[in-house]
């Protein structure tokens, strides 16, 4: 695993839970269901033993819903709740004792929540900031598998004679970017 995927990870999720919880205003109703969220998912994702690969790829699925549903008063804060309880979840998983994880993660959330304005409306800077996250949060989660899956495969490659693998369809990989920009561009435009 490389040095900075998990803090990179945690802060990704937080700032992806920051913009979720904008949906739902600073509320007493908004910041109950950030907190179900997190004490939900928090126990369940320390349960399975969370890797940084699909913490990343999980959180990315929740913004990009988020994108391309739109935000809501309820599904916001619970996604933001999700994101950071998957986030505390990782941290744990690296070493850290569970509760001080848990307690730091949930803070942070805490000031997220605390330095929202009053609006329960994203801001279009707020929905680029998400596009960002979702972009950059599978690359930094699957790059240490990248990188230890090519050196495995240089590995195994040495001294065998080079077979021709096959490359997926540039029809299939077009359905696929199809799919994932006009999803990135129903949200924006449902953000309006």
């Amino acid at each position: 695993m490389l040095p900075y995927t998990i803090p990179l990870i945690w802060l990704l999720a937080l700032l992806a839970a920051a913009i979720h919880l904008r949906d739902g205003g600073r509320t007493v109703r908004s910041a109950l269901w950030a907190a179900a969220g997190f004490a939900l998912v928090l126990p369940a994702a320390l349960w399975l033993a969370p890797q940084p690969n699909w913490i990343a790829v999980l959180v990315t699925i929740g913004a990009m819903a988020r994108l391309i549903a739109g935000g809501g008063k309820r599904s916001g804060p619970l996604l933001a709740g999700i994101s950071a309880g998957l986030a505390a979840s990782l941290v744990a998983a690296a070493g850290i004792e569970p509760w001080p994880a848990a307690m730091v993660t949930f803070a942070a959330l805490l000031a997220a929540f605390g330095l929202q304005s009053g609006s329960a409306r994203a801001s279009p800077r707020d929905e680029h900031l998400l596009v960002g996250v979702a972009l950059m949060l599978p690359v930094v989660g699957l790059s240490g598998d990248l990188i230890y899956g090519w050196q495995a495969a240089g590995m195994l490659g040495e001294g065998a004679k080079a077979a021709g693998a096959l490359e997926p369809p540039v029809w299939a990989l077009a359905i696929v970017g199809l799919a994932i920009v006009a999803g990135l561009v129903r949200g924006l435009w449902a953000s309006r």
